[in-house]
């Protein structure tokens, strides 16, 4: 009985299901995203902090995250010297 009935009614079974499954992959995506901007937003924090010390380079602080580019890097140096 369940059978016949989701077969006839099969396009609103698998509207219904991908609709479902594109609601998950969204909420994944916007997890996932925003988990990176939180690895980011510490790495920006410890670049930061090394840069302040002087003793490691925007070059060396951009290889050591693999979330910061070196222009990355670069900005928040810019931003140090600005509040110095």
């Amino acid at each position: 009985m369940l059978k016949e009935y989701l077969e006839s009614r099969e396009k609103e079974v698998v509207d219904i299901m991908m609709t479902l499954f594109d609601e998950e992959r969204i909420i994944q995506t916007y997890a996932a995203n925003k988990a990176k901007e939180a690895a980011k937003e510490v790495s920006e924090k410890a670049a930061a902090n090394m840069l302040r010390t002087g003793k490691v380079s925007v070059e060396e602080i951009a290889a050591a995250f693999a979330e910061l580019s070196v222009e990355d890097v670069q900005r928040i140096n810019e931003k140090l010297m600005q509040t110095v």
